[in-house]
């Protein structure tokens, strides 16, 4: 008897519809969710222009193997059946990624290369999760200030943040996904829906080793702050526990050996005027277009474990907004710019102030964006990703379907790797971009790095990333060192001079 009730349910739902009032009931829903609507347009528009960027810049040799190649063989090695497996420069050997870094929520990408194989999912996958962090974002805002416009403006803001829409454009990192986790973290606390907080405190535990301490400090915070004792606590001892466990006893299980990272945070007291100095211009960076965040400090020392890490490390790519050490920041400090917001109104009773104050805000960011963003065109450092030229082109798809046997180890310069680490060993020639800020001298480099490439049965080599010959740096020591080697001779060359794809073969 139920049945036809719901038909005829259904259809009087229908009959505004089938009357011609269709027009006035989708200006209806437009007006009353307007503001949601245009968050979806913005957030879809974001995955869309982004998507297609880290594409177009993976496609026109502009990734590298540090880290494109590195996270795109884990997960084809790990969808064969090789969980985390990678192969390792240093150690030269295939071992399991928990020896680097502990980001198994790599492993949820490994069904997608059932379907198609290749870094595409992962730069699709991690602009999509940075995008919806924009929604969380609204939804906290929706939940603290009650105010749709603020709620839209502040995601807005966030899709336009320097530092998100340039670690979407910096290969693919697992903890970039931690922004987006973290976000809903905070927003399901809100919420008090405990499962789902601790849904994304788990998601967010997933994608590197010392999240454990931002977990613990978030702790501390609801525990303290919040007087949310059972829940604060609980969490606390989590991201302790998980700290301690990934870093000193999971990593070094893997890797037979402590954390590679111990060896950034050296000699902090002789390098403490230049901490100091960098800390300040770092903070100002990060912080100056969300100064409302400064209205809420303790939100903001959630963060704290992450800040000191940046600041204190010998590595000055992590406080760079090119990179993607920032992911966990941004989430309490948007976090902070919602509740620092809030204390802000509460504490300026002048309406006039409060607007000045606000186009302030917008200003800052407006020029932020130019000064620091990739895109939209208009702005002082925008991308662009050339398109290589055809032969180049044609070299590198015939030799990757020619050496498709994922048994082949295959070296490569570092902007091929992207394109060769779908296979069991890959070897990379060359060597790591960023050993030079980390104090490692031409020598250091030379010594521990020039033999790697021997163990791979095919070498290919992009003659642009080897630079010019006659001059002698270390990418050509690199060249002539293989050059020299009679265990290898070149079997392939598109004859472009110093812009060829040559290969070599092990004899």
């Amino acid at each position: 008897m139920s049945f036809p009730r719901r038909r005829e349910s259904r259809q009087k739902a229908l009959d505004p519809l089938l009357r011609g009032d269709d027009t006035k009931s989708m200006i209806k829903f437009i007006s009353k969710y307007k503001f949601q609507i245009l968050l979806w347009l913005s957030i879809l528009s974001f995955i869309v222009i982004f998507s297609y960027l880290s594409i177009r810049r993976y496609q026109t040799l502009n990734s590298y193997y540090y880290d494109l190649g590195i996270m795109n063989q884990v997960v084809y090695n790990t969808s064969r059946g090789r969980f985390l497996e990678m192969t390792n420069q240093d150690l030269k050997k295939n071992v399991s990624r928990l020896a680097i870094h502990f980001d198994p929520i790599l492993a949820v990408f490994a069904p997608f290369y059932k379907l198609y194989e290749g870094p595409e999912v992962l730069l699709i996958g991690q602009v999509i999760i940075l995008g919806l962090g924009a929604l969380a974002v609204f939804l906290i805002s929706q939940k603290v200030l009650k105010k749709n416009l603020i709620s839209l403006i502040f995601a807005l803001t966030y899709l336009f943040y320097f530092a998100i829409q340039r670690v979407a454009l910096f290969d693919f990192h697992a903890v970039a996904l931690a922004t987006t986790f973290f976000l809903f973290v905070l927003y399901f606390n809100l919420m008090k829906k405990n499962n789902w907080y601790y849904v994304f405190i788990f998601l967010s535990l997933m994608t590197k080793e010392h999240v454990g301490l931002v977990v613990f400090f978030l702790g501390i915070y609801l525990f303290f702050v919040k007087k949310e004792k059972k829940t604060g606590m609980i969490t606390a001892i989590l991201g302790i526990i998980f700290f301690i466990a990934t870093v000193y006893f999971i990593i070094p299980y893997f890797r037979g050996s402590e954390h590679f990272a111990t060896g950034y945070f050296v000699d902090i007291k002789s390098r403490l005027p230049n901490i100091i100095k960098n800390g300040t211009s770092y903070f100002r960076l990060m912080i100056s277009s969300l100064f409302y965040s400064l209205f809420s400090p303790l939100t903001l020392l959630i963060s704290l474990p992450e800040w000191a890490i940046n600041i204190l490390s010998i590595n000055s790519n992590q406080r760079s907004f090119y990179f993607h050490y920032n992911s966990i920041i941004v989430a309490f400090l948007f976090y902070s710019l919602i509740l620092g917001y809030k204390n802000f109104d509460r504490i300026i009773k002048s309406k006039i102030l409060k607007a000045i104050i606000f186009l302030i805000f917008v200003s800052i960011n407006i020029y932020s964006i130019y000064q620091y963003n990739p895109t939209p065109y208009f702005v002082k450092q925008p991308v662009h990703y050339n398109e290589i030229d055809k032969i180049k082109s044609d070299s590198i798809k015939f030799l990757v379907n020619k050496l498709k046997d994922e048994n082949i180890k295959v070296a490569t310069t570092p902007k091929l790797a992207p394109f060769f680490t779908e296979r069991k060993y890959y070897f990379n020639f060359l060597y790591d971009g960023s050993y030079a800020t980390m104090g490692k001298t031409d020598e250091d480099i030379y010594k521990n790095e020039i033999d790697k490439y021997t163990l791979a049965d095919y070498i290919i080599i992009n003659r642009s990333e080897i630079g010019d010959t006659s001059k002698e740096g270390i990418p050509v020591k690199f060249y002539f060192k293989l050059l020299n080697d009679k265990s290898f001779r070149m079997v392939y060359s598109d004859e472009q001079g110093e812009n060829s794809i040559e290969v070599f073969k092990k004899i």
